[in-house]
């Protein structure tokens, strides 16, 4: 621990001019925040969206599910040019405080369920192109592997969220 704290120490002491940039320049600070949080809603809410569609398709016909599966292979763009906004705004965000950041709890929960929420965009995808593929696109199986990711994608992205404020008022 004594170790990260040293270089996070070290890396503020060489990112002082973007640090006080940030603090120094509202404009600056109000530009990341936009896009950070414009990220977030982005890839978010067309995550969010689609996983209420998905829990629909779930209980489909084979023809609505076909065309879930159609419709579930385009969403993945916007979310992830969210997620690459988002992510690109909060390391900016991170350097201009990294000692603060560094040693906060919630930041590194924060962090903890980023991962796991790539991860289940990951398992999403593979799920999806599995019953795109498959002989059998209306494997039960699958389907409800795909409804129980649509509802950790909810979970993660609204604690997410909730990561997010909290380290905003700690």
């Amino acid at each position: 621990m004594l170790l990260v704290m040293g270089v996070a120490d070290g890396l503020a002491r060489l990112l002082e001019p973007w640090s006080s940039l940030y603090r120094n320049n509202p404009a600056v600070q109000t530009t990341l925040t936009f896009l950070h949080l414009a990220g977030i809603f982005l890839g978010g809410g067309f995550a969010i969206a689609t996983d209420r569609e998905t829990f629909i398709a779930v209980a489909a016909r084979l023809s609505g599910q076909i065309r879930h599966l159609q419709h579930l292979h385009t969403i993945h763009r916007p979310v992830i040019l969210g997620l690459v906004i988002a992510i690109s705004s909060g390391f900016l965000l991170f350097l201009a405080d990294i000692e603060t950041f560094a040693r906060s709890w919630v930041f590194w929960v924060k962090m903890t369920l980023l991962a796991l929420l790539l991860a289940n965009g990951y398992l999403l995808s593979r799920t999806e192109n599995a019953l795109r593929q498959s002989e059998q696109p209306d494997s039960p199986l699958l389907w409800a592997r795909l409804r129980y990711i649509s509802g950790a994608s909810i979970a993660l992205w609204l604690t997410l969220i909730l990561a997010g404020t909290l380290l905003m008022s700690a």
